[in-house]
């Protein structure tokens, strides 16, 4: 989907692209470690916030997804790393709470990169499109061959 620009990112008041901010949300570690491992590739990683659901409770979660998602004037993405879990409940209850919010699950490294690459370029829900593709694209079988 995407809005009457053809996915465009929307302009600022100054007529600059704007930037989709992004939220990952994920258990554990496993967060801090993606946005790590992505920085080893593309570089200095600016503007991306990283929450882990340890130790706390779904409510305390859903609020502070929901107070990171609030300061987006254009929404923006909460990515988490599978459906259904709390992460991805709070992403959902953000969504109801705060205009423009989109929620990626299953998100792995070719996704973070390709979202690194073009947060400038796309509106949310363009990008969002986009990454779904990327992370199917990039789960590939590859058999051994027998020597």
């Amino acid at each position: 989907m995407s809005d009457a620009s053809g996915g465009r990112a929307a302009a600022d008041a100054t007529g600059g692209a704007v930037r989709v901010p992004a939220l990952l949300v994920m258990h554990a570690g496993l967060a801090d470690a993606l946005l790590r491992a992505a920085a080893r590739v593309y570089g200095p990683v600016e503007d991306v916030r990283v929450l882990s659901n340890e130790g706390l409770s779904r409510d305390a979660l859903s609020e502070a997804v929901t107070q990171a998602a609030n300061g987006w004037l254009h929404g923006g993405l909460v990515l988490t790393d599978f459906w259904g879990g709390s992460c991805h409940q709070s992403g959902v209850i953000a969504s109801r709470a705060c205009h423009g919010v989109v929620i990626l699950t299953g998100v792995n490294l070719p996704m973070l990169l390709d979202y690194l690459h073009n947060r400038d370029q796309y509106d949310t829900h363009a990008l969002a499109d986009r990454l779904q593709q990327k992370g199917r694209e990039s789960i590939r079988v590859q058999h051994g061959q027998q020597a």
